[in-house]
């Protein structure tokens, strides 16, 4: 069925904050690294001192590489199966995991927590998120009905992440020390808190989600052209059909060199800010849920219609490219000032947090069907979220072995990342303009 009206707005809040909630508990290290530091090698010894940022990467590590090989399974499940159900399940799993989590349990057990997570978001919630948020709005809506989707997610990441500060912010004591036992149990509570919000989601998601969307882009086709995108069943030879368009790999490719940024400045603007400007651990955090929500709330938000007025989602991309690899420098050679880095950090995390908001509102541009869309985002997702199977480990060896330096190999590393974007997003917009002429 068509979703119209009001109930379109109903279902875009309702998807976006699960998928805001899926997004900040297997990342919670972007906003609390340091405080995890102390649970996971004081608090409970399931990794030594010396080793702890290390562990960090290795949990990191296997959430990143089950998502990588589950984003391809879950568009193909919510190509096939539809989103409901998908949703559905993923929460439930999600809320589980959570209720595990905030127990602190082994270190084996933290691992397969992670796996858990990474099932939950790439097999179930993250395609058929995806896949739901295109359906709602036309053709010339997706760079605005993706930008506010971000800024519902943004405005979840916010509310969950100043409880979560207010929670373990408790735990310090007079003197700036930690008490270790108060440390646990509120991050038992916001765990806990996160697990039933996951349920509640599942829950909301069942009552007003239909088992069947039709997608407003279908209602703009001819009779022809809509039955043949509705009836275009998943088969090998469509999904082949996915993998041969350039568009699908341009994308992956560009979004891969947008997302390498978020990878690195989510999970360590803050700990660079303790470690290296010497900020306090709950300023620190404070400062991470502004950047990582309210920041990006706002910025995501703005991304779309600022796309829209641009004409090209993946120009947009690269003009932020350009913006984000000039300000990496900046934060990088601010260190020296560290209410001048802060500043420069705010700057910084306007930019690569507002690329989120269009990253998937660039399908049609390049060529890509409603009807393959959970096909072509578990691809591109595949891809462009690399970063999660490898970087957080990488970084970790890189602190563990090099401390301050370790963050500069870190901001290296994105500028590396930048330049290269900035020539795929060139020739992607060049595929997209012949691609538009009927050149290719």
């Amino acid at each position: 069925m068509f979703i119209t009206g009001k109930k379109r707005w109903l279902v875009l809040i309702v998807i976006s904050l699960m998928a805001g909630a899926m997004v900040y508990v297997p990342f919670l290290r972007y906003s609390y690294y340091d405080q995890m530091v102390l649970l996971f090698s004081e608090y409970k010894a399931v990794a030594s001192a010396a080793n702890v940022n290390e562990f960090i990467g290795d949990y990191s590590f296997w959430f990143g590489l089950v998502c990588t090989a589950g984003y391809p399974i879950g568009g193909i499940l919510a190509d096939k199966y539809g989103e409901k159900w998908l949703l559905i399940i993923g929460s439930a799993m999600m809320g589980l995991c959570s209720f595990w989590l905030g127990i602190v349990p082994d270190r084996l057990s933290i691992i397969i927590i992670h796996i858990f997570y990474g099932v939950g978001t790439s097999f179930f919630i993250w395609n058929a998120y995806l896949k739901t948020t295109r359906k709602l709005g036309t053709a010339a809506e997706q760079g605005s009905m993706f930008s506010i989707s971000e800024f519902i997610r943004a405005i979840m990441g916010m509310i969950l992440g100043f409880l979560g500060v207010a929670l373990l912010n408790r735990a310090i004591m007079p003197g700036n020390t930690t008490d270790l036992e108060v440390l646990g149990a509120q991050w038992r509570n916001m765990l806990f808190f996160n697990g039933g919000l996951f349920l509640v989601l599942a829950l909301l998601v069942f009552l007003i989600l239909p088992n069947r969307i039709i997608g407003a882009e279908e209602r703009e086709l001819t009779p022809s052209e809509a039955a043949g995108d509705i009836q275009e069943k998943l088969t090998a030879a469509a999904v082949v059909k996915v993998l041969k368009m350039p568009g699908t790999w341009l994308l992956s490719l560009l979004i891969f060199f947008c997302f390498s940024f978020t990878s690195a400045a989510n999970g360590y603007l803050g700990s660079y800010t303790v470690n290296v400007l010497g900020i306090s651990q709950t300023q620190a955090s404070t400062f991470a849920v502004v950047r990582n929500y309210i920041i990006a709330g706002l910025s995501t938000l703005a991304i779309g219609f600022i796309a829209d007025r641009i004409g090209s989602k993946v120009k947009t991309l690269g003009y932020y490219l350009a913006a984000a690899t000039v300000l990496t420098g900046a934060v990088l050679f601010t260190k020296n000032s560290a209410l001048l880095c802060v500043v420069m950090s705010f700057l910084f995390a306007a930019v690569y947090t507002g690329m989120r908001g269009i990253y998937f509102a660039t399908l049609g541009e390049v060529g890509i069907p409603l009807s393959m869309t959970g096909v072509a985002t578990g691809v591109i997702s595949l891809i462009c979220y690399l970063p999660d199977v490898y970087f957080a480990k990488l970084a970790g060896i890189w602190l563990d072995t090099y401390g301050a330096f370790g963050y500069d190999l870190i901001w290296y590393w994105v500028i590396g990342c930048g330049v290269l974007g900035i020539a795929t997003a060139v020739i992607t917009v060049r595929y997209s303009k012949k691609l538009k002429a009927g050149g290719v």
